[in-house]
């Protein structure tokens, strides 16, 4: 637990908003010393720049499209699919609000998703994953999202949950044995599944794709506000640099 949350908290330094602001400090520290002052300025102006690069929804979406679209759902039916695997993605319990509103909004879309899977694939049984991952929260991620797709239809009997991962290279490993020589269909959101995929495959599984939540769409023509800075685009970033970080930190550790 000690390593997962600090593999997190040290991410956080590296993300776009952090990182700008960082560059920043630095540069207005360095201004105030005679000898850094045009160093100082210049990393001010690129602190600011990058802020507003990657703030702007269209410059982003250059970048997250591609990254988002190189997989898409599955639209077609397959009969000999054995699972339906659904990642976990985070909630905050509250027992005032029923299971979909406690989950985080990526996570109630990979519900959702499961459930439209299960539709076209009857035969098949939903695997939930995900741990409990708030050190005050007594409910798995996976038990909220079984909860959540019992209300919207799932018989509990063809549940299954996996309820010790607190993270993709953990969810892996569990399900690793479960899911040999099985043909199965891996949702999670779309940011997140290139990078699942490889996870999945390093272990000789063979996960059909089929992602939701997608964050971007293709679009032709922005409004002009879109190109001002906006919370929607420093989210994609955020969500981008985290993959990212995520396939670099994998692959040193040789998960990929």
């Amino acid at each position: 637990m000690v390593s997962f949350i600090l593999k997190k908290v040290i991410a956080r330094f590296l993300f776009p908003l952090p990182l700008g602001l960082e560059i920043i400090t630095l540069g207005w520290l360095l201004n105030s010393k005679s000898r850094f002052k045009k160093t100082g300025k210049a990393l001010i102006i690129l602190g600011v720049a990058f802020l507003g690069l990657i703030s702007c929804t269209p410059f982003i979406d250059q970048f997250m499209y591609p990254f988002e679209h190189q997989y898409l759902p599955v639209r077609e039916h397959k009969s000999d699919i054995s699972y339906i695997v659904v990642l976990g993605g985070g909630h905050v319990s509250e027992e005032v609000l029923p299971p979909n509103s406690q989950l985080y909004t990526s996570t109630l879309a990979r519900v959702v998703e499961s459930v439209r899977l299960k539709k076209l694939f009857p035969q098949a049984k939903i695997i939930y994953s995900g741990g409990k991952i708030e050190l005050a929260d007594n409910k798995s991620n996976a038990e909220i999202m079984a909860a959540t797709a019992v209300m919207l239809g799932i018989p509990p009997s063809d549940i299954v949950l996996e309820e010790r991962a607190k993270d993709t290279v953990e969810e892996v490993l569990s399900l690793k044995s479960l899911l040999k020589d099985k043909k199965f269909i891996l949702v999670t959101s779309a940011s997140h599944m290139p990078r699942a995929v490889f996870l999945f495959k390093k272990q000789g599984l063979k996960p059909i794709p089929s992602p939701s939540s997608y964050l971007t769409k293709k679009r032709k023509n922005y409004p002009i506000w879109d190109y001002f800075p906006s919370y929607e685009g420093v989210q994609k970033s955020e969500r981008l640099f985290y993959e990212i970080l995520g396939i670099m930190w994998e692959k040193i550790n040789g998960y990929i």
